[in-house]
């Protein structure tokens, strides 16, 4: 089977512009989430978003051409600058690569769902509402004439559109593609459904704790934006071209859970299975995985559901896992989550180190795991999986290796 590699990675988060900047403040410990800047989130009783701080938003997106940011939504133009980084990180543009063989696969949630106050509905509408206009973007920007599509799993989009991209590669349909997901959804309406559902935490604790994964006095996640894109090739592709791989996407997996719309299977059965399948395709034994990138949303289901998942397909092994979870500091990203928590992941396994969970304090009896509470930890890792788990039942599982050039 092709070795698949990720050779280059970009973020676009409330932590910072680019893949270092975000990396650097995981690594430290240090929360995105602030209150919100736009609207009276008082009213709905959300004090804390993990909202892209409009100088990082601003700086972001200066070089975009003025009539292309008018055609454009704000998760398309932020997933074309991520998306950018990533090909520039690769060194896979300009003909490095045949762009008939390189493909845009994006994973967006939601996407841009209203049409913000006063604005004139005309003939760029449906360019900026359409979920599929970041892949074409990317796509036309570039020049990549492989295949591109979108994919919509909810929170899983970004993590299904990695594990398409292997399937693609894999497959021969494509020597490389770019592949990651984005949404920008820090908008009153959106945030009024979920707190409706009371998904959110309404908590009116300082903006910066509101996220605490696994800690027992978690109520609910912290919506947040944000993008991650990777570019996966053929080692063989790769060492071609003289450029050293970030790390290895060795297999993945997925699941449904056909329980509940929103609710995950309170026995943590389908994320068990895609964790298995992943482990399975990636060639993997629990005992090889040392790090779990949690999808740990800090939802009291979510926590709970997720620990018995890793439990039931690690068995004894899961005690011995670290596990975190990036959403105590960035908030949850939905369709982009996947996607930036596997880029987090391979950064974690080039430099060997397990972002923190911050915000745990209290511990929860159900969840009783090595969560990496509070600071970051060097350690050990040969292999590593990253959870993403969407509404809907659809849950994702990408299986990831350090890479070994000696490896067979």
């Amino acid at each position: 089977m092709k070795r698949i590699v990720i050779t280059g990675v970009g973020m676009t988060t409330a932590l910072g512009l680019g893949a270092p900047a975000t990396w650097e403040s995981l690594v430290a410990g240090r929360s995105g989430v602030r209150a919100p800047r736009n609207w009276p989130g008082r009213e709905m009783h959300v004090h804390g978003v993990g909202e892209l701080p409009q100088e990082i938003e601003e700086q972001a997106c200066k070089d975009l051409d003025h009539l292309l940011r008018k055609r454009t939504d704000r998760f398309a133009a932020i997933s074309l600058v991520t998306a950018t980084e990533a090909i520039a990180h690769a060194r896979a543009g300009g003909g490095a690569i045949d762009p008939d063989r390189i493909g845009v696969i994006t994973g967006i949630g939601l996407g841009s769902p209203r049409t913000e106050d006063g604005e004139k509905v005309g003939p760029t509408t449906v360019l900026r509402r359409m979920p599929n206009a970041a892949a074409g973007w990317i796509a036309i920007e570039h020049g990549l004439r492989g295949g591109s599509f979108n994919v919509a799993s909810a929170c899983a989009s970004g993590a299904h559109a990695i594990g398409q991209a292997v399937d693609a590669i894999r497959l021969g349909r494509m020597d490389a593609c770019v592949a990651g997901g984005a949404d920008m959804l820090s908008v009153p309406d959106v945030i009024k459904a979920f707190a409706s559902m009371r998904a959110v935490n309404d908590a009116n604790d300082p903006p910066e704790r509101l996220s605490r994964p696994f800690d027992a006095k978690r109520r609910g996640f912290v919506m947040a934006e944000g993008a991650g894109y990777v570019v996966l090739e053929t080692l063989e592709g790769a060492l071609a071209r003289g450029v050293t791989p970030i790390a290895e996407l060795a297999g993945w997996g997925m699941s449904t859970d056909a329980h509940h719309i929103v609710a995950p299977a309170p026995d943590g059965s389908g994320g068990a299975r895609a964790i298995r399948e992943a482990l399975r395709d990636a060639g993997l034994a629990p005992e090889d995985v040392d790090y779990v990138s949690a999808h740990g949303t800090s939802t009291q289901l979510n926590d709970k559901g997720e620990t018995l998942a890793i439990k039931s397909a690690f068995g004894a092994h899961a005690r011995r896992l670290a596990i975190s979870s990036q959403k105590s500091m960035l908030g949850h990203t939905l369709g982009g989550a996947g996607a930036i928590e596997a880029a987090v992941t391979a950064l974690s396994l080039a430099h060997q180190i397990a972002t923190p969970t911050i915000n745990l304090e209290h511990p929860d009896p159900e969840c009783d795991l090595d969560y990496v509470p509070g600071a970051a930890r060097r350690m050990a890792m040969r292999a590593a999986i990253s959870n993403a788990f969407g509404f809907g039942g659809h849950n994702c599982v990408l299986a990831l290796r350090r890479y070994e050039p000696t490896r067979a």
